[in-house]
């Protein structure tokens, strides 16, 4: 028996000790950013670059995992297919900048500005976008399941196709946002601004739409099955084809003469119409 315990804390050991430490950022390359602001590949995993500026940054491929990025500044920056997980990008400036299949998974972007920001193909899985900004980003095929957005700004941005499932956005802006054949199913929609989106092709099953504004928006074979309409306002807005509609989902929200329904469904006058 002792035997056996004796080889059973040596293996233990050997384990540990060939297991590879946790990495810290390369000096050199930390420097690099630093002096530059042009550092592609470079790993700066855990490093503390807050309320660095440097407009048009290269850090292409860079390694940034877990970095202390507050305040960073780095507009029109080239961050593409960069790890920035669970990165703390509070406030950070990042207008412009392109993030095209960068991992911004469970990252921090609480206040960043990301306006105009190329993000498509972008992991953004369970990250903090609390009051973001990103006003006209480019968000083709990202995936944003399970994100905190409440109180965002996506007006005018392109979500087309980006899986967005049991996505918090709150009284979020999206505005003439690009929707078409994005999964939201589950989505915590409460009154969201969706005026003027195109929501073709959507999935909006188990959506919570309570007073979100789709006035003017486009609904067009949107999945609505399980959905919550109430006092959501649909003046103008086209459902033609929409699926898993009912008059009592209906019966809870508001529209006009111009809302455009499926079928022989109706939907009570908005108060102001």
């Amino acid at each position: 028996m002792r035997i056996f315990v004796h080889a059973a804390m040596l293996s233990f050991a050997l384990a540990a000790a060939a297991a590879p430490e946790a990495r810290a950022a390369d000096a050199d390359d930390l420097t690099r950013f630093q002096n530059s602001g042009a550092c592609p590949k470079c790993d700066l995993r855990r490093a503390d670059i807050k309320d660095i500026k440097a407009e048009k940054a290269n850090l292409e491929r860079a390694m940034m995992r877990d970095v202390d990025a507050k305040n960073l500044m780095i507009p029109f920056a080239n961050l593409k297919k960069a790890d920035m997980r669970r990165a703390d990008l509070e406030k950070a400036v990042l207008r412009g900048a392109d993030l095209s299949k960068a991992n911004l998974a469970g990252a921090d972007l609480e206040k960043a500005n990301l306006q105009d920001a190329d993000l498509s193909r972008a992991d953004l899985s369970e990250a903090d976008l609390e009051k973001v900004d990103m006003a006209r980003a480019k968000l083709t095929k990202a995936v944003l399941k399970s994100v905190q957005a409440k109180r965002a700004n996506f007006a005018g941005a392109d979500l087309s196709e980006a899986e967005m499932t049991r996505i918090r956005l709150e009284r979020s802006d999206l505005t003439g946002a690009n929707l078409v054949g994005a999964k939201l199913k589950h989505a915590d929609l409460e009154r969201a601004n969706f005026s003027g989106a195109d929501l073709t092709d959507a999935n909006l099953e188990g959506a919570h739409l309570t007073r979100a504004n789709l006035a003017g928006a486009k609904l067009v074979d949107a999945r609505l099955e399980d959905a919550l309409l109430r006092l959501a306002n649909l003046a103008g807005a086209d459902l033609t084809d929409a699926s898993g509609l009912d008059q009592e989902m209906l019966d809870a929200a508001c529209g006009d003469a111009k809302t455009k329904l499926p079928g022989k469904l109706t939907v009570p006058m908005c108060e102001d119409q």
